[in-house]
């Protein structure tokens, strides 16, 4: 059945390496015993949970020990930055000297957050700033020439983007020649000609600064905030016992970093890990209102709480046309004004909720109504009538449901604007430059991306990406896959092995959620609730374990009797009490 690894853990070999499940292929990994023993022994650790730590590209016990314990202190310094310090100088000149100053944003949760972020560190240096976010439905994303024009006319001198910048050629030209400076700070996929920015700093733009290549447009304000600090203390405007706290500003990027779907890896992952301690206790008005119009106000945040609770709610007035909304509620210093726009913004979600299902479902008619789509690699829609707030989101889910790449158009000022999604085997942003010649514009990144053409481009642009998805990706990648981490019996997940994995969040792209395959177990009781959640009492030797899985079945589905479970495990709070629970992904 099985034999005894140097860790002394059983391997089950009677587990195929892969499985077909109900919803998605199972791909059990292959482990480096030998490594994940060494690891185990020198830290002292479970050793599911050495196993799971050498999926992670952890190769020494050293590098395990900064991953489980990871601090600030191991963070890369600011000046790896190309041209940091040429940002840092102009900003200062702009303090010293009084001249007006304008953080230009996005609508999403890391613009909006990167905003707030630099909005309060240069007003805490009494620097003249305001703020601006574009409308996205009237003006779209990045800069444009009439925003600009209006912020000259208002006396501005410097402009510093957050999130946005790095494609926006003739509106930074245009700054130009009024006499604006412009700073450009994003972290997008950089096009191959370079606006003419008084300065660019996007670690995207040197391949060597491996460990801040992943930061968000969030994290990329938060180095600049360090630099600044730096030059401040430097120059004897404070001393170290008396220079802010950047660690104050972590809250927020966390927030950024998470919804944006940054690689939690090397930097970002430290700066979201403390970010979500911070976020846990912040004394921010806004932070604490729109935690408990979430119901998390006494409670700690973690991933999953900024993915689907906060995140969306703070995404939802940018989607459906201002982020304005958000971001007073970010800056708010009013715990009554907070509460206020928190549940403004709660509403705004659920609108968005409603829209986002409805447009969801008129484009799955689409899909259906059309033969072609079933056969194609990719979905490539237009509609002139579809919310252009909504496509990003329901691009994603569409990626997701048929496993394809997926473009959704709208029409704006008779063109085509709109959002795709990709899938992990393929690289959108760059199959987007190989079709540019079919594009008025693109930018973003390998799985998410916005794009503009002309309406007579739209035949030649479909036929050029579904040509680049067919080479692209693999046949054997076509269907939908899930890694998983180890097989385990259920006597292995228990609280010691729950607590490290605790130190390995936050989990997201680039550090996923661990995922286990467990079989030989008994079903001593199953509960189908709500018509589509399967709830499941398991037994294995003596240990007995709850397991559930959300929207698992379908409606009328009969009560399935699974011989193998995917699962996650995860701590379910109730009622004052936390128990382990298995969180069910699929089931064979």
């Amino acid at each position: 059945m099985g034999e005894t690894s140097k860790q002394g853990r059983t391997i089950v070999e009677s587990v195929p390496k892969t499985i077909q499940g109900t919803r998605y292929l199972w791909q059990l990994s292959h482990h480096d015993h030998e490594l994940a023993g060494e690891i185990g022994q020198a830290l002292q650790l479970p050793p599911l949970v050495a196993l799971i730590l050498t999926k992670r590209q952890i190769t020494s016990p050293s590098q395990a020990r900064d991953f489980l314990y990871s601090r600030l202190e191991n963070l890369a310094p600011p000046h790896q930055l190309p041209d940091i310090e040429k940002a840092v100088i102009r900003i200062v000149r702009a303090i010293e000297h009084g001249e007006q100053i304008v953080v230009y944003g996005d609508y999403d949760v890391d613009g909006i957050a990167a905003t707030a972020l630099l909005v309060h560190f240069i007003s805490r240096l009494a620097g003249k700033v305001q703020w601006y976010l574009p409308h996205r439905i009237h003006e779209g994303y990045g800069l444009n020439k009439q925003a600009l024009s209006h912020l000259h006319d208002q006396g501005v001198s410097l402009v510093v983007t957050v999130d946005c910048g790095s494609s926006d050629h003739d509106a930074i030209q245009h700054a130009r020649e009024l006499g604006i400076d412009v700073i450009v700070t994003d972290h997008h996929q950089p096009p191959r000609h370079l606006p003419a920015a008084n300065v660019l700093l996007n670690p995207k733009l040197d391949q060597d600064i491996k460990e801040l290549r992943d930061l968000a447009g969030v994290g990329v304000a938060f180095y600049l905030v360090t630099a600044l600090r730096t030059h401040f203390r430097r120059s004897g405007r404070w001393d170290v016992s008396d220079q802010p706290n950047l660690r104050e500003y972590l809250d927020w990027v966390a927030l950024g970093t998470l919804a944006d779907m940054a690689p939690l890896t090397s930097t970002n992952r430290i700066l979201t890990r403390v970010g979500l301690l911070e976020l846990s206790r912040t004394s921010r008005y806004g932070l604490q209102a729109l935690r408990e119009v979430c119901g998390l106000d006494n409670s700690q945040v973690g991933d999953w709480d900024v993915l689907f609770r906060l995140g969306p709610r703070l995404n939802a007035p940018g989607r459906m046309g201002n982020g304005e909304l958000a971001l007073r509620l970010l800056l708010s210093t009013d715990l009554a004004e907070a509460r206020t726009l928190a549940g403004q913004v709660d509403e705004i979600n659920r609108e968005r909720q409603v829209a986002e299902d409805k447009l969801l479902a008129e484009v799955l008619g689409s899909v259906e109504a059309d033969n072609s789509f079933q056969a194609s690699s990719s979905l490539v829609l237009a509609s002139p009538g579809w919310h252009k707030g909504l496509l990003g989101l329901v691009a994603s889910r569409l990626a997701e449901r048929f496993n394809k790449p997926t473009v959704l158009l709208t029409q704006v000022d008779q063109v085509w604007e709109g959002s795709g999604r990709s899938v992990p085997a393929f690289d959108l942003h760059r199959a987007l430059d190989c079709c540019s010649e079919h594009l008025l514009r693109f930018g973003g990144h390998r799985q998410a991306a916005g794009l503009r053409l002309k309406q007579e481009q739209l035949p030649g642009f479909r036929e050029a990406f579904e040509s680049m998805v067919t080479k692209e990706i693999p046949r054997e990648d076509l269907p939908r896959t899930l890694k998983v981490d180890s097989v385990a019996r259920l006597d292995e997940i228990n609280p010691g092995v729950m607590t490290y994995l605790e130190l390995m969040q936050p989990f997201g792209v680039g550090n996923p959620e661990p995922i286990f395959c467990c079989q030989d177990f008994q079903v001593e009781n199953l509960r189908i609730l709500k018509g589509s959640h399967l709830q499941l009492r398991l037994r294995q030797g003596n240990t007995r374990l709850n397991a559930i899985g959300f929207r698992l079945l379908e409606s009328g589905q009969a009560a399935p009797a699974p011989e193998r479970l995917l699962f996650s495990p995860r701590w379910n709070y109730w009622q004052g009490e936390k128990r382990l629970q298995l969180h069910i992904i699929d089931y064979g």
